[in-house]
């Protein structure tokens, strides 16, 4: 996707590999903040090993190195295996009243995108 081409040029985009194949990718923005965590995909038959859990890890790990305090990320609030997963790798929720600029001007993104920020969840992992 156009999206993410910056991203990989600036060294943004971790991947996960499983016996030799592509399993899976987090694509990352360095912000003046944080390191936004875009989008964290692992493939349907590479689930359940770890490498999800490995990409946050090296998420965080990224924005530590860069200087960066924090990770940011939205993703749906009904999800089950989405806030929780988070959550349990050091996330907090950033409820929509605090959400600062930048993260407001992704949460209307979202809405121009047609996704429901009604549903959508801010969250926010310190480094």
């Amino acid at each position: 996707m156009e999206f993410y081409i910056p991203f990989q040029t600036d060294g943004l985009v971790l991947v996960a590999e499983a016996e030799g194949a592509l399993s899976g990718f987090a694509a990352c923005q360095a912000c003046a903040d944080a390191l936004h965590l875009w989008e964290l995909a692992v493939r349907h038959d590479a689930q359940g090993q770890g490498l999800g859990k490995a990409l946050i890890g090296a998420t965080l790990e990224l924005a530590r190195a860069r200087g960066l305090p924090a990770v940011t990320l939205s993703t749906f609030r009904e999800i089950p295996w989405n806030g929780p997963f988070y959550a349990r790798m050091g996330f907090r929720e950033v409820p929509v009243e605090v959400l600062n600029a930048r993260l407001q001007v992704i949460r209307q993104r979202e809405a121009l995108l047609g996704l429901p920020v009604d549903r959508r969840l801010f969250m926010r992992a310190s480094v």
